[in-house]
């Protein structure tokens, strides 16, 4: 099975589901891919997407070759004995991103949805309920230290899930634990799994009970915007003298996400692990460590710089913050989603893991908050999340119902 032409497939008919038109799929779908296919850095590289986009005839052919998917109904939930452990991305709580979709707030959700917050000095972590449906479970670990570097959140991190009584009563229950990571919680979740398999943690039940991971727009390999925000010259700004600049006038740093000195004190750490260098380095670290039992899915995002919102009178300000940083990203290859490009989301083909457990959905057309809930515009961007979220599940258990 090729999982990128499932998920192209599985994606088109949800959006036909939503009658969505041809102009709107070629504004929101990209071609299934090979990433071998792609020139995606380099000298040689490609210099447009024409490798990846689809006109509006190429769409409408597209939506006529598939049937609108209603199969995902509540049924579909309740038969997926899964929890969902979402790890979100850098930031965010300054950016108020509840980084994945629409789920997480909705008070009628599908889901039994609860976020996991860290306790205080030493109690139990806080478990705060959104909504109690009866599909998945879904808990979003909210991290302490959201921009720190990564040495300072896995420790945290596994005793927040090790000491969640919501998770180990699922596990109890039979359920399994796939986790989702989008953006800086991608690397995050790999490197705990790294770690468990290591046995560096004393995991009574979380490693055993986990089926898989879903990196998101992940930030695996290391961001060319990091790297270019920690030079002296950098093309948008330096992380050094913003943080500089906070410290001096503490009421911009609070309007800016960064109101704490412990919010100042980690942010140039953080972002120096979002960096190649940092990235590379610990992949050389923990890839060997990954259980190689597990499944590994992959999905990006990439956008032309053209369809970015970034007028005045448009009043988009995710647009207009991710085209300035798509910016710095585009000369190095078309294939980026304004934070990081395509090549740089996947685990690399060399992990000791078997290949065809290292599974690659491909992209959509879209930003890296595209694929997101809230950002600067509280959730308002125009990228359909939902149909999105259904052809990712729908996909995934399609893998693992054909796995022996």
């Amino acid at each position: 099975m090729d999982w990128a032409e499932r998920f192209h497939h599985n994606f088109l008919a949800q959006l036909k589901r939503e009658n969505a038109t041809a102009e709107q799929v070629a504004r929101w779908a990209l071609r299934p891919y090979r990433i071998a296919d792609l020139r995606i850095v380099g000298e040689g590289r490609d210099r447009d997407l024409a490798r990846l986009t689809l006109d509006e005839a190429q769409a409408a052919a597209a939506l006529d070759a598939v049937a609108a998917d209603d199969s995902i109904t509540p049924d579909f939930y309740r038969s997926q004995k899964v929890v969902l452990v979402l790890v979100p991305g850098f930031t965010h709580e300054t950016l108020r991103n509840l980084s994945w979709h629409e789920q997480i707030e909705r008070r009628d959700s599908p889901h039994h949805v609860v976020m996991l917050r860290p306790g205080w000095q030493n109690e139990p972590p806080q478990e705060i309920e959104y909504a109690r449906g009866d599909g998945f479970k879904l808990l979003y670990v909210r991290y302490p230290r959201s921009n720190a570097a990564a040495r300072h959140i896995l420790g945290p991190l596994f005793e927040m899930l090790h000491r969640s009584t919501a998770l180990r009563g699922w596990v109890e229950q039979g359920y399994k634990l796939f986790f989702v990571g989008y953006s800086y919680g991608s690397p995050l979740s790999l490197e705990l799994l790294a770690a468990l398999h290591a046995g560096h943690y004393a995991d009574e039940f979380i490693l055993r009970s986990t089926l898989g991971f879903l990196g998101l727009c992940g930030d695996i390999g290391g961001s060319y915007l990091a790297d270019d925000v920690l030079k002296p010259d950098a093309q948008l700004l330096n992380i050094h003298r913003v943080v500089d600049f906070c410290r001096r006038h503490r009421w911009i740093g609070t309007l800016a996400g960064l109101g704490t000195q412990q919010l100042l004190d980690d942010m140039v750490g953080g972002v120096e692990s979002l960096g190649h260098a940092e990235r590379q380095a610990a992949l050389r670290r923990y890839a060997p460590d990954l259980p190689p039992q597990l499944k590994y899915f992959t999905v990006s995002a990439v956008l032309p710089l053209a369809d970015y919102r970034r007028r005045w009178w448009q009043f988009n300000l995710d647009d207009y913050a991710m085209y300035r940083q798509a910016r710095v990203s585009d000369p190095v290859s078309v294939y980026n989603d304004g934070q990081v490009t395509l090549d740089d989301h996947l685990l690399p083909a060399t992990v000791p893991i078997p290949p065809q457990n290292n599974i690659h959905l491909g992209a959509v057309r879209a930003h890296h908050w595209g694929v997101s809930y809230r950002t600067f515009n509280f959730g308002r961007n125009r990228f359909p999340r939902p149909a999105f979220y259904r052809a990712l599940m729908r996909t995934i258990a399609e893998a693992f119902a054909r796995s022996p």
